[in-house]
């Protein structure tokens, strides 16, 4: 699938062809969907949406404030993404520090760290994006890895989690 030649409507739910000729969108609609016609496409954005923060190690961060959901395969209740559709997901992650304290995250698959985030003291930022190949039922995460954090007056989505399907198949 070519996606940098196709115009997607990701607010529909689904994909949704909106410029190609047809013999494209009949490849990309026969390339997009299951055997029941349903669309396999994943896209999720999700940031924080308290205005206090407070997490001990080991704790999943569980980012409640949907911007995006295409496929439903993030869940807000448990922090965890669960993947539908083999292929190559760019995933990542943002956070900010705490004042007078540093922070450490990682973004797990199936339990293992793949990278850390890190911030200093005083209201740092971190961000990592990382293109990784997952298969059906892999499970990714954030997850706190050192001292506790306690954030006061969160008024910006300053930490999300993200991840997109860039190209669907078995590598």
């Amino acid at each position: 699938m070519i996606l940098n030649q196709l115009y997607v409507d990701a607010y529909s739910y689904g994909l949704q062809c909106v410029e190609c000729d047809d013999d494209r969108k009949e490849r990309f609609c026969r390339e997009s969907t299951d055997d029941n016609g349903q669309s396999s496409f994943t896209a999720f954005t999700f940031t924080l949406d308290h205005n206090t923060i407070k997490w001990k190690k080991g704790d999943i961060v569980k980012y409640t404030r949907k911007l995006t959901n295409i496929g439903n395969c993030y869940n807000s209740n448990t922090g965890i993404f669960t993947v539908k559709t083999d292929g190559v997901y760019a995933v990542s992650a943002a956070m900010i520090g705490g004042p007078k304290q540093s922070t450490h995250y990682s973004i797990r698959k199936n339990g293992q760290q793949i990278v850390w985030l890190f911030t200093g003291p005083q209201y740092d930022m971190a961000a990592q994006t990382v293109n990784l190949i997952l298969k059906k039922g892999d499970r990714l995460w954030i997850q706190l890895e050192w001292l506790p954090v306690h954030i006061y007056h969160i008024q910006h989505p300053y930490h999300q989690f993200s991840a997109v399907l860039i190209k669907p198949g078995k590598y």
